[in-house]
């Protein structure tokens, strides 16, 4: 099986493309698939020309629209990716967000659309999205509808995400499969250490951990408020930021701040492993999430997760971790950790749930052979239909 992988921001090695889950998925892709071939990247200056026109001339008078999600970009990437489709041959292509790249995208290759939201959840996701022009919306929508009516079959790493293209877009069901998406990480501990760091339940000091690009859209201020409110309370607890610089006003003497880490870095890998390690909760309390991979990096060690219920986030509650509803304050969360602080065994049975679910479904070879299983699948009833085909060509002459 020959798969090409169409991505045009990916050029199959690069770790820091949609925070390193390309990469990962590429390389389970090629563990499990056998024969994957990234298209590399594409349309670099287009995609400068639409950020120079968004910043130099819309946004001073007012208007913002997402120029990566364009028909212009969407044709002009088409016809690239068309060319170097026809250099090699390939059995399927997966396009991996890849909304832009495929719409337009003319070929007889069988398509699997890999998604994490639809267009419609997109909209206002990230704070440089927010006031989109009535024809910036319209044209990510057009590419959306497009993109699900080019592919064979369509998946997403949540059923949250998966709803939205039954009700949203109307998308046929039987066209439709979610996949859980896995860890970034690399150096994942033995089962047999993480029952040792989980089995006596959380450390005096109650270490929690924040981890986020975006403060405000992942809920910063909430893990601040749960860390006074626990102090408040008489609890030892300590909060560790990874991944931005909260504003000036949210400090607190039991913060601390490491506002970037390179996991592409060993350096920087081996620090973010060691925070996994040594927390003893994370706090995902996260307003808009499509996902939240780190919550499948904290499986990893053990590290319960206490996350809200914004999206398609990979937390069941009660198995591995503790599920919070989307309005629930910082006073919610210290209730939940302190809850767990006092039942130790409960802390340890949720930690060593998260493992497990980490096992069976949050990790990128599960991901690797649910995705074959996919690609198998459409290839055997193209080429059922094929031959289908064959015997009705051959009735026909025979009559």
């Amino acid at each position: 099986m020959r798969i090409a992988f169409l991505n045009a921001r990916f050029n199959g090695y690069d770790r820091g493309v949609w925070s390193g889950t390309l990469f990962h998925m590429m390389a389970a892709l090629q563990r499990n698939c056998c024969d994957v071939t990234s298209l590399g990247t594409a349309g670099n200056a287009l995609y400068l020309a639409g950020r120079v026109i968004r910043r130099g001339i819309l946004l001073p008078l007012g208007k913002n629209i997402d120029y990566s999600h364009t028909v212009v970009l969407s044709k002009a990437l088409a016809g690239i990716f068309r060319r170097r489709l026809a250099r090699t041959h390939f059995d399927v292509i997966f396009a991996a967000a890849a909304r832009t790249e495929l719409a337009y995208l003319e070929t007889d290759l069988p398509i699997v659309y890999y998604i994490d939201q639809t267009a419609r959840q997109f909209r206002d996701y990230a704070r440089n999205l927010r006031g989109l022009t009535d024809w910036a919306v319209e044209q990510s929508e057009h590419l959306e509808r497009r993109a699900f009516s080019r592919a064979e079959q369509i998946v997403f790493p949540s059923s949250w995400a998966a709803k939205s293209a039954l009700q949203d877009y109307r998308v046929a069901e039987e066209k439709i499969n979610v996949v859980p998406m896995g860890a970034n990480i690399e150096g994942i501990p033995e089962i047999e250490e993480v029952s040792s760091r989980r089995s006596h339940g959380p450390s005096d000091n109650c270490r929690l951990l924040f981890v986020g690009v975006d403060w405000e859209r992942k809920g910063g201020a909430i893990a601040l408020d749960a860390l006074c409110k626990l102090r408040e309370r008489g609890v030892n607890a300590e909060l560790t930021v990874v991944g931005c610089s909260p504003p000036s006003h949210c400090i607190h003497p039991s913060m601390t701040v490491i506002p970037f880490l390179d996991k592409s870095i060993p350096e920087h890998r081996e620090r973010f492993n060691q925070l996994l390690h040594d927390s003893d909760f994370m706090l995902f309390p996260t307003r808009r999430e499509a996902y939240g991979i780190v919550c499948c990096e904290a499986n990893a060690f053990g590290l319960p997760v206490l996350a809200s219920d914004a999206g398609g986030v990979p937390v069941w509650d009660g198995e591995n971790g503790i599920l919070l509803p989307v309005e629930a304050g910082g006073a919610a969360y210290a209730d939940a950790v302190q809850a767990l602080i006092e039942h130790p065994p409960d802390y340890t049975a949720l930690a060593l749930g998260g493992r497990r679910t980490f096992e069976d479904r949050l990790n990128w070879d599960s991901w690797g052979r649910s995705m074959a299983q996919i690609f198998r699948e459409l290839l055997a009833a193209r080429a059922g239909n094929v031959s289908l085909e064959c015997c009705a060509d051959g009735d026909n002459h025979a009559k």
